[in-house]
Parts: structure tokens; C-alpha cells; sequence
């Protein structure tokens, strides 16, 4: 049974709120789960990505879809604060430089989520927080630029 402190929804109506992701970024993040510093909690995160999300090949990837070393514009649904982060493993992150790690509570939350989506993470908090995808600035998969 997973924590209650797991929480990832994706709220879209255009959406079915399975998280898409890549078949490689996937197969790295197992790696991540087996890594000594990994938590039992991240490891709760990454099951319940495993369990729900759809896996695609990379090169097949929409361009709308938050995958790992994209950057990404955030906003609270509130509007209080804008975040533009990339989504990295987590020996890269550096959150002082927008650098978030994907087995963070809003990294592991804006894995595979869409532009336009909101999702809600639970930080250590406790306290949800809801952000929309606004952009996507850069997604590596697709190469592809957003406007």
C-alpha cells in the first residue's frame, strides 16, 4: 500500500490523467530507485509512475509532454508564483538554479503531464500545491520549440 503522502493527480478534461512517458526516461529512473539515496518514498513515486503511466518510444513523443530535461513554465493556480524549471535526475538537481529533480514531490508530479494540465503535489509540507504547465519551453525528445 503507498504512503497517502504519494500524491499525483492531473486534473484536464481533455485528458484521461495517465502520465506519458518515455520507454528510456523510464528505464534511467529504475536506476534512480536503486541508487542508495534513494527514499522509500521516491520509490513510492516511481511505482506509482510504473503502475499508471503509458510508455512510448522517445521518437514518438508529443512535444506537449513534460519529460526528463525539459523546461517548463509553472504557475500556481493562484498566481502567486511562476517556476521555470527543468526536470532532471537527481544528481543534477540544484533547485537555487532551476534545476528539479524528477524524484522531487513536483518533479515526479510534472513527469509526463501536458501543457496546459495542473497538478498537484504534496510537498514535505504537507500542504498541496497546485500548478499549471503553462509552457513548455524546451522538450529534448521532440527538439522542438514551444511558443
Amino acid at each position: 500500500m503507498l504512503s497517502a503522502k504519494v500524491s499525483m493527480t492531473v486534473k484536464d478534461d481533455r485528458m484521461s490523467g495517465r502520465p506519458t512517458v518515455s520507454e528510456s526516461d523510464m528505464e534511467r529512473l529504475r536506476q534512480c530507485a536503486h541508487m542508495p539515496t534513494a527514499s522509500p518514498t521516491q520509490r513510492a513515486f516511481l511505482d506509482v509512475i510504473e503502475a499508471t503511466a503509458l510508455f512510448i518510444d522517445s521518437a514518438e513523443m508529443p512535444p506537449d509532454v513534460v519529460t526528463m530535461n525539459t523546461i517548463v513554465e509553472c504557475s500556481t493556480t493562484d498566481g502567486s508564483d511562476t517556476h521555470i524549471w527543468t526536470l532532471v535526475y537527481p544528481r543534477e538537481a540544484d533547485y537555487q538554479h532551476g534545476r528539479l529533480s524528477v524524484l522531487s514531490p513536483t518533479g515526479i508530479a510534472l513527469l509526463g503531464a501536458r501543457c496546459g494540465q495542473t497538478i498537484t503535489c504534496l510537498p514535505p509540507s504537507g500542504v498541496p500545491v497546485h500548478y499549471v504547465i503553462d509552457k513548455i519551453l524546451l522538450q529534448p525528445e521532440s527538439r522542438h520549440f514551444s511558443r
